[in-house]
């Protein structure tokens, strides 16, 4: 699932998946709150979850997304 985020999180902010895994998503990957958008739309896509944006504004790295989405296939 991580590989999957990264290539998701790499294609919609425009850079290489080569990223830490703690990379803030806003400051050091390029996720402003229009890109954030269209990540949570390919997240719920791809992986057949809703995610909730109370959620989604507490995630912060890239780390977090992957706790985020793995807790929500449960």
């Amino acid at each position: 699932m991580e590989k999957a985020l990264r290539e998701i999180v790499a294609k919609i902010a425009e850079t290489k998946n080569d990223f830490a895994t703690d990379a803030v998503l806003r400051d050091d990957i390029g996720v402003d709150s229009v890109r954030g958008l269209e990540l949570i739309f390919e997240i719920e896509q791809t992986f057949s979850v809703k995610v909730p944006e109370s959620r989604y504004g507490e995630v912060r790295t890239f780390a977090d997304l992957v706790t985020l989405v793995t807790s929500l296939k449960g």
